[in-house]
């Protein structure tokens, strides 16, 4: 399975950075929705992180089967909207609460 991390600059240059190859710049919230579209066709990918500012402004997406795995990341001025997203990604995936998280 693979990763894919769809982001600003700054976000595709650090999942790089952390061994993640399918990193995709995007400029505009469009740019994120055709990565994800994208990604989202792709058979091998079990993981897509997206910027969450660009994920909240997006049509949330058909997810065919349980993978692959869409989780919005928080960029360098903070969650969107005060929301712990990975939290409740993870949470979904478990089917519990982690240890010290808050629903």
């Amino acid at each position: 399975m693979n990763v894919t991390a769809i982001g600003d600059r700054t976000m595709a240059l650090a999942c790089r950075a952390g061994g993640i190859v399918g990193a995709v710049v995007c400029v505009d919230v469009q740019d994120a929705e055709q990565a994800l579209k994208k990604a989202l066709s792709e058979k091998e990918n079990g993981v897509i992180l997206v910027l969450d500012r660009y994920l909240a402004a997006i049509p949330p997406p058909q997810i065919p089967g349980v993978y692959p795995i869409v989780i919005g990341v928080p960029g360098p001025s903070g969650p969107a909207h005060g929301e712990d997203t990975v939290g409740r990604a993870v949470r979904r995936v478990a089917g519990r609460g982690l240890p010290g998280v808050r629903e």
